[in-house]
Order: C-alpha cells, then sequence, then structure tokens
C-alpha cells in the first residue's frame, strides 16, 4: 500500500511539474524542475536545491526524533496572563503543543514568566470541532468542521484575547473569532466567503495586524488583513494548482508554500512587492504537503521554517542561514492490527507526515513541533535537541550543521541590508486622498497623468492619463472616469493652455485661444493632438508625424501662443516641435531641434520662468536644456545616488513658499525624490530627501509603488485640493487587487512633507 502510494506521488510530481513549469515561469519568472526548458541559472539552482536536499538527507543520520503519540490529536496550548498591566508580557505567550505543558516543564525558566500566567488548550478535529478549556477550569465548544489556520494570544491596550483563525468547510467561509481568554467568551466570527480553501494560514505581526493567506479552489491566491474587525482584501492572483499549505511570517514578511509538484515557494507579502517567487526547496523524490513557521509574535525578527511530505519520515528545517533534514521516529508501543503489520515490514519507526506545527518552549529555549501521520492518522510531538533549537532560534552556522549557498546569504543580507532603511530620516510619508478608477486594460498599461486646471470652474478640472494599450482617459477630482478615447497606445501625455488657433499674421487680439492636450501615440509614432473645452470634454484634432522611431515620453510648454513640444524615443533622441493650429482646427508640427542623451528617457517638464527643460535619463540621471535657442545642448546635472533609486520617470515642478522644487520618481524604492532648484541657478539641484504615498487602510486606497509618470500643479482646485494637487500613476493597484491606476495627494501633504524635508536639512547643515 506504502509503496504503491510513494510510486503514484512521484511519478504525479515529476509528470505534473514538467507540464506545469513552463507557465509558472511565465507567471513568476522563478526555478522549476530539471527536464524543462530555463536558463542555465534556473536549471543550477534546481540542481543546488536537489543535491542540498540529498545532503541534508544523508546528514540526517545523526539526529532522530523520537515522537510522542498525541492521545487527543492537534493540541496547542497558549499562554496569557490575568493581570492587567506587563513590561514584557510578549514573553510570556508562549505557543507549545499539548505535551509541553506540565509544571515540571515551567519550573526552569530562563525567561521570566509571572505568577498569573495561565493555559489555554485548544484541541482540533476536522470532523467534530474545535474544543477550548484554560487552567482556570472554563471550556467551551465550537462543533462544526474546521480547518485551523491560526491560534495565537494577542495583547492590545493591555487586553488579552485569543485570535482564532479558522476554515468552515461546510459553509466555505473564512471564521475569525475573538475569544475572552480567561472566560473563553466568544465573540460573533467575523467571515468572508471563499471559492473553497486549498491552503489556508494566518499571523498576527508585532504590530497587531492579522494577516490572512487563502489559496482557493481556483488556484487563486487571496491576501487578506483583519483591520478595525473586518476584512480587507489586500491582493489576488493566480498561484497554480498543487498548493498543499502555506504559513507566514508577519514581522519578516516572508509566506511560504507547500507545492506536492515543486517544492516550497518563498514569496513576500509585502502586497506592493514585485509579483515573485522563489524555490527554496525542490526534491523530484518527495511531494512536500506542509509547512510551517514559528509564530512571528513569539520570536520577533526570527525567520525559521519547517515543511514535511509523507514520502519522508522526517522533517526539513531552515532559517536564512542554516537547513537541516531531521529523521522522526514512531516509538509508540501499540497493539493493533495495523501496527502489527507495519513491525511485520520492519517499517515501525516511519510515518508519512502531511502536517506540521512549531511551537516554542515556555522558557522560550526549546523549539517543538507537531507531525501528523497520514497513514494512522495520529498525531505526534516531538522536541528538539537542545543545541538545534539554539541554532535556529540564535541563528548560528556552525560545522556541525549545513550552511546555506552564497546565494542564500546574499538573499539573508537582502533582508537587513536596505539602502533606504539608512535613508530612513530623509523619507516622509503622505497618504493619499483619491484614487481614480482603474484603466480598462491589465498589465503594465495606466502610465503618464496630466492635470488640466478649469479655469472657469476649478473644482471641474480633469486628469488626464494613459493607459498605454489603448486609451487616453480623463477622469474627475474623485477619481471618476469621465471620458475614454480609443485613440492608441498613448505613453505620456502633457497640457497646454491658451494655445492660438487662427493665421500667423492674425492680431493677438482676435486670435482664439484654446487649451490643448499632447499625448506620445506608439501606435504610429506621432504626437496626438486634442482640444479640451471648458468643460474639460476632449476632442482630437489630428496626429504630428516625426522621425522617431519609438516615441516613448513627451512634455511641452506654450510660449506666445505656440505650443512647443518634446518628444523622445527609447534610444535617447529628443525631437523639438513647434504646434500650429489653422481656424478649422487642422494642425501641423514643425521640427524645429534634435538631440540625444545616452539612454532611455521619458519624463520632461520645463519650467517656463528659467526657461530650463529637466529631462529624465531613466537609468542614469537628470539632465537641463536652456530652452531659449534651438541649438542648445543637455547638460547633466543630478546623477541617481542613494537614496534615489532608478527607474527615474516622471517629472515634476511644484513651488512652496517662493522655492521651486523639482519632483521626480524614485522607482526602484517606490519613493519620490525632491530636489530643490536654485532660483538664480536652475541648472542646480539639492537632493532634499524622499516621499512615499502610503496605504490608507480606512479608505482602502492602497499605498503607491513604482510610479512611472506624475504631475502636480499649485492651483487652488477647491475642496481637499486648494493648495494644489499631486497625481501620480499606481505600478501595483492593490487593496483589492485591479487594474492600474492613478493616486490623487493633496497640495497641503505634499507640502507639508517638503517642508519637514527642507527643515531637516536645515538642521543637519546647522551641526556641520
Amino acid at each position: 500500500m506504502t509503496n504503491q502510494r510513494h510510486t503514484k506521488t512521484v511519478f504525479k510530481t515529476t509528470i505534473t511539474t514538467a507540464a506545469l513549469s513552463s507557465a509558472l515561469l511565465t507567471l513568476f519568472g522563478c526555478a522549476a524542475s530539471p527536464g524543462t526548458n530555463t536558463s542555465a541559472d534556473t536549471s543550477a539552482n534546481i540542481k543546488l536545491a536537489h543535491s542540498e536536499s540529498q545532503l541534508v538527507k544523508a546528514e540526517s543520520q545523526s539526529i532522530a526524533l523520537p515522537l510522542t503519540k498525541l492521545k487527543n490529536g492537534l493540541g496547542l496550548t497558549l499562554h496569557y496572563q490575568t493581570h492587567a498591566d506587563h513590561s514584557n508580557t510578549q514573553s510570556a505567550y508562549k505557543d507549545t503543543h499539548a505535551n509541553n505543558t506540565s509544571k515540571d516543564a515551567r519550573a526552569n525558566h530562563k525567561h521570566k514568566v509571572y505568577d498569573d500566567t495561565h493555559a489555554i488548550n485548544i484541541n482540533v478535529n476536522e470532523h467534530k470541532g474545535i474544543s477550548l478549556s484554560n487552567s482556570e477550569g472554563k471550556k467551551h465548544f465550537i462543533a462544526g468542521h474546521y480547518t485551523l489556520a491560526n491560534a495565537e494570544v494577542v495583547e492590545s491596550n493591555s487586553k488579552q484575547w485569543v485570535s482564532l483563525v479558522v476554515f468552515n468547510n461546510n459553509t466555505q467561509y473564512i471564521e475569525v473569532y475573538r475569544i475572552n481568554a480567561a472566560s473563553l467568551e466568544i465573540d460573533q466570527p467575523q467571515t468572508q466567503l471563499t471559492k473553497g480553501s486549498e491552503a489556508i494560514c494566518a499571523t498576527t505581526s508585532s504590530a497587531g495586524e492579522l494577516q490572512i493567506v487563502n489559496i482557493d479552489a481556483t488556484g487563486t491566491l487571496n491576501q487578506y488583513e483583519f483591520y478595525n474587525g473586518r476584512f480587507l482584501s489586500l491582493r489576488d492572483f493566480a498561484i497554480g494548482p498543487g498548493i498543499k499549505s502555506c504559513a507566514i511570517n508577519a514581522n519578516t514578511k516572508t509566506l511560504y508554500l507547500a507545492d506536492e509538484f515543486a517544492g516550497v515557494w518563498q514569496l513576500n507579502t509585502n502586497i506592493e512587492s514585485e509579483l515573485a517567487k522563489t524555490l527554496i526547496f525542490h526534491d523530484q523524490d518527495v511531494a512536500i504537503e506542509g509547512v510551517a513557521t514559528l509564530s512571528s509574535t513569539t520570536v520577533d525578527g526570527v525567520d525559521i521554517a519547517a515543511w514535511v511530505s509523507p514520502d519522508a519520515s522526517g522533517v526539513w528545517l531552515k532559517t536564512p542561514c542554516l537547513t537541516k533534514f531531521v529523521s522522526l521516529m514512531n516509538t509508540a508501543n501499540e497493539s493493533n492490527s495495523a501496527d502489527r503489520q507495519l513491525k511485520a515490514n520492519n517499517r515501525s519507526t516511519s510515518i508519512q507526515p502531511e502536517f506540521v506545527h512549531l511551537s516554542l518552549s515556555e522558557e522560550g529555549s526549546h523549539i517543538s513541533l507537531v507531525v501528523d501521520d497520514d497513514l494512522s492518522s495520529d498525531v505526534f510531538s516531538a522536541e528538539l535537541p537542545s543545541k538545534l533549537s539554539a541554532a535556529l532560534l540564535h541563528r548560528q552556522c556552525g560545522t556541525d550543521f549545513k550552511a546555506t549557498s552564497p546565494k542564500e546569504n546574499h538573499m539573508e543580507k537582502a533582508y537587513t541590508n536596505n539602502s533606504a532603511s539608512q535613508h530612513a530620516n530623509l523619507t516622509i510619508k503622505v497618504k493619499p486622498d483619491v484614487e481614480t478608477d482603474p484603466v480598462e486594460n491589465h498589465g503594465d498599461a495606466a502610465d503618464d497623468p496630466a492635470i488640466w486646471v478649469n479655469s472657469h470652474s476649478a473644482s471641474q478640472s480633469r486628469i488626464i492619463g494613459t493607459d498605454k494599450k489603448g486609451a487616453l482617459n480623463s477622469y474627475d477630482l474623485a477619481g471618476k472616469l469621465v471620458q475614454s478615447l480609443p485613440v492608441g497606445r498613448v505613453n505620456n501625455v502633457d497640457v497646454g493652455y491658451k494655445v492660438s488657433v487662427a493665421e500667423t499674421k492674425a492680431r493677438q487680439s482676435d486670435t482664439p485661444l484654446i487649451d490643448i492636450a499632447v499625448a506620445s501615440n506608439r501606435s504610429n509614432n506621432s504626437l496626438s493632438v486634442f482640444e479640451i473645452d471648458k468643460r474639460g470634454h476632449m476632442t482630437q484634432l489630428g496626429h504630428i508625424s516625426t522621425t522617431l522611431n519609438d516615441i516613448y515620453g513627451m512634455c511641452l510648454f506654450v510660449s506666445g501662443g505656440i505650443a512647443h513640444v518634446f518628444a523622445n524615443d527609447t534610444s535617447g533622441r529628443f525631437e523639438r516641435y513647434s504646434v500650429s493650429i489653422a481656424p478649422d482646427k487642422t494642425i501641423d508640427g514643425h521640427l524645429t531641434q534634435s538631440f540625444s542623451l545616452p539612454s532611455q528617457p521619458e519624463g520632461c517638464v520645463v519650467d517656463t520662468k528659467t526657461s530650463t527643460a529637466y529631462l529624465g535619463e531613466e537609468g542614469a540621471g537628470i539632465w537641463a536644456l536652456d530652452i531659449t535657442s534651438n541649438s542648445n545642448q543637455p547638460q547633466f546635472i543630478a546623477e541617481i545616488e542613494a537614496p534615489v533609486e532608478a527607474d527615474i520617470e516622471g517629472l515634476a515642478l511644484f513651488n512652496i513658499d517662493t522655492q521651486t522644487y523639482l519632483i521626480a520618481s524614485s522607482q526602484g524604492n517606490n519613493s519620490y525624490a525632491i530636489y530643490h532648484v536654485h532660483n538664480e541657478n536652475p541648472e542646480v539641484l539639492e537632493l532634499m530627501g524622499l516621499v512615499q504615498i502610503a496605504a490608507d487602510k480606512a479608505t482602502q486606497i492602497d499605498s503607491v509603488s513604482e510610479t512611472d509618470g506624475l504631475d502636480v500643479t499649485n492651483a487652488n482646485l477647491a475642496g481637499r485640493f486648494t493648495e494644489g494637487l499631486w497625481v501620480v500613476q499606481d505600478g501595483r493597484n492593490v487593496m483589492p487587487s485591479e487594474t492600474q491606476n492613478f493616486k490623487l495627494v493633496a497640495g497641503a501633504s505634499l507640502k507639508d512633507a517638503i517642508r519637514k524635508l527642507a527643515s531637516a536639512k536645515r538642521e543637519r547643515h546647522s551641526h556641520m
């Protein structure tokens, strides 16, 4: 029976991994199994993971943990306190299995444990329900068919409760219970309907955020936060089949997925992070089904993971600098016929684990685990050796245990050595006030916004934004889509005011003036020109052909009633056109200047007060161009250096307290670089620091990441935007997951942030 199951599992893993790897690689750009059409680096990583798993198997001969059968099945014990105020209560909130809570075990504490520490026992039977009892004699039972996602003691404002997250297999709802630890009284659970659950996990971060991940029956990963007593959908994306379980470490923002076809995946739970997963373990001979982490509230900053397979009677343990496979031995002396048959086959010590749970002893020095046995349906516990527990808890990489590869060591450094964190004192956060409706097209679609200020009614101003996969859109100041023109793959857009519509010899007083929008159109390498009427309605006037091979970014300015457009392509080439509009609204463009930057540019902006154009070279920095003559050449004025990170794409100018500031998107760290422009010398930029746009969970508007284009105005647009408006493109529109959109920030918030940066800059200079 067991041999047949093993053969079936291995066959299923090998064949299905080969079939799915291409799709997984396309979606996530990560490693797949051997035999697929992957890069040399990917194949090397898979081979490394395979060789590592073989190595840890070989090393496991020195460690074999005896298992103790838990008579009541899966049982967890949490500790809580009845006293209202403790200075270090978290040290007493240890999650242990039911076998490790004796008075003798609690007698030798190395950590401080208070006299009023009590235990609450949670026993889960998937087919009957959940039993709760505590050391004060209270009991409670929740009837039903449940899958446990998480159970932990949580404290906030000196109050403690048990947070219980389960999946109700009868109703297909995720349920969150808040249970009084002392009385076991239960509030009405909060629920979230799902499309089933293939795997579910949850944890509470040290900041008190309850994070929940559910992989549903459609192969979609749904990430939630339980915020203010309700489910807040953070993001969802296709993860594919084969995910059997998951585990979250909230404080390191790490999600582990047990994939029976591939192995163990690791993802970043930061919803603004790049959607990618890393295969950290692969062995074609085992199908990983269970994964666990040590509770985030138990050991802050420690990232300990474990996984099991029914094809191996053991457990893999991993930290960023240590991987270890430990054998598990069933030493229970049972007398039923199944056990006698196992002994007859000389396999009495083997189990087939599909589930694993990690916990920390009450004194905080030993790691324990709970595993099941798929063959017998029994549940067992074991305690790791002291040396191994210490190595895992203290990130030791001694000679007795296998250290990770150089690549893995580099990954560990990536968690801690973040250049942006070194400049945290130069970063100010603001919150968005409004977000626009999402664009129609999926993927990287929204790109560049422009603000059109309505001179007749400021509150009726418009945000014009590109959907670079097919449309030019406009939105009102509440973010609602009011117009969408299917004009092609428009990439960047800008607006101009009071543009002349007349014969060139006409008197200025007789010349009609209109507002226009111009967009770089990659469908035909042209500049598409639109008239904007007093309502904000756009009408296309026509196209201006360019000689660019792959038109990309653009910006414009108006001088003497004539619109002048700078357009660039991906090679670095710029062209400058003057736009003429005839009385019948036909348009023409005259090429007046050409020059090139060394590499791909995109964003640009013109300061007409100083006759200076600022041009962004995405991977290098910012250039300045004197626009008073068509023969002038750009000068490089600001290199990309920490804390600014490539790409620089969007550029805009904002005035505060008689000073001008250049805002540039620092795409690599989801920030915006603020440069002070010297009034007397506009070619000198002084970096003030960074601004980030953080999420506003109360309004369910997510933070902003990977901004392409942006625009800003000082104009009074009424309402919340009386001190101006800042608009940015959001590369990842989540909370919930939708197609890309644009975020609106009140000018008052931006002014306050820049003033704080300027004040901090002055203070630093005063101490030099």
